[in-house]
């Protein structure tokens, strides 16, 4: 938020500057404070270094061959699915053959599902306040089945961006937290919209987004 100071001229009669001071002093003594939901930006801190890939997702190829297009990307483990209880504690960048990796590890229990597309403007679940990070085209990133990490023993990941220490194609990751059980990630790009494709590995259970570069 950006104050701006406002400049008055000295030049005014003694009783005007009475009069003004009093209206002052009514102003500073008010303890009227606004209520807000929210007070920053999903993603408008400072961005943190990544952790590398593990060394088995520098190995592991995409079940579902190399990206093919841009299009949207899900999975639904359906309704006969046992209930996932899921919290994201971890976002790691790197490069995967040529391609950018991004892997958002989950603690709990169960298979999540997601959806992965781009968007034009990010804007935070519940809130609708932007969600700031760095790029030229957006990939959203919804995980399903998430529980509050207040009535687990589970840490997740704080509010915030992330940022790839290697040569990627990645301009950072920022994580919205989630709302109503399902956790919001966006991943800023450089450049236009790229193929990609969307797979989960499992012990841990990961969900791994792999884009062309």
């Amino acid at each position: 938020m950006r104050i701006h100071h406002r400049r008055f001229a000295a030049a005014v009669a003694l009783t005007a500057v009475a009069s003004l001071g009093l209206a002052g002093c009514g102003a500073d003594t008010s303890t009227e404070t606004p209520t807000t939901s929210q007070t920053t930006a999903a993603g408008s801190s400072p961005a943190a270094v990544a952790r590398a890939l593990a060394p088995d997702e520098t190995e592991t190829s995409d079940p579902s061959a190399r990206p093919a297009d841009s299009g949207p990307k899900s999975e639904d483990p359906g309704e006969t699915a046992e209930r996932a209880q899921l919290v994201v504690t971890d976002i790691r960048v790197g490069d995967y053959q040529g391609k950018d990796r991004v892997v958002y590890e989950l603690e709990g229990q169960g298979v999540p599902g997601y959806s992965v597309d781009y968007v034009d403007a990010p804007a935070q679940q519940g809130s609708g306040s932007p969600v700031e990070v760095p790029g030229d085209s957006f990939l959203q990133v919804m995980i399903r089945d998430q529980v509050l990490p207040t009535m687990t023993s589970m840490t997740e990941v704080p509010v915030g961006t992330v940022s790839s220490d290697e040569a990627t194609g990645v301009a950072g990751v920022a994580f919205a937290g989630q709302f109503e059980g399902q956790a919001q990630s966006v991943i800023g790009l450089e450049g236009t919209d790229r193929p990609f494709s969307a797979f989960l590995l499992q012990n841990p259970t990961r969900l791994v987004v792999d884009i062309e570069r």
